[in-house]
């Protein structure tokens, strides 16, 4: 069985090709609990999220930061949902990642023959 950190370092690699940025926040105050890690990401459509990693709960956003305001709008997104896995989060509030995971996707599919 994986550890956490395992757990944390494959959901990082999981989405960095659609991604500008993406770091653990080892202090961040919520890191100290058991089995909680914080990320930070800066999407390639000018967001930068803090996500809670929680083997419990699943992937959540703790901070949701829209640097490109007039472009994007929040209205009508759950900023409480809780999802199973990484990119489907990013899927939900990134237009941008939600396009490079479909490139991504259409890629892997093409070189299967």
């Amino acid at each position: 069985m994986n550890s956490f950190k395992d757990e944390i370092d494959d959901a990082i690699n999981d989405i960095e090709y659609g991604v500008e940025k993406v770091e653990l926040m080892l202090d961040h105050p919520i890191s100290e609990i058991n089995q909680v890690a914080v990320i930070k990401t800066h999407t390639k459509d000018n967001l930068e999220l803090l996500i809670k990693i929680s083997l419990l709960e699943g992937y959540s956003i703790i901070e949701y930061i829209n640097k490109n305001k007039c472009n994007q709008s929040e209205e009508g997104l759950d900023l409480q949902k809780s999802f199973d896995s990484l990119p489907n989060l990013l899927m939900y509030y990134s237009p941008e990642f939600q396009k490079q995971f479909g490139m991504k996707l259409f890629e892997r599919l093409s070189n299967i023959k």
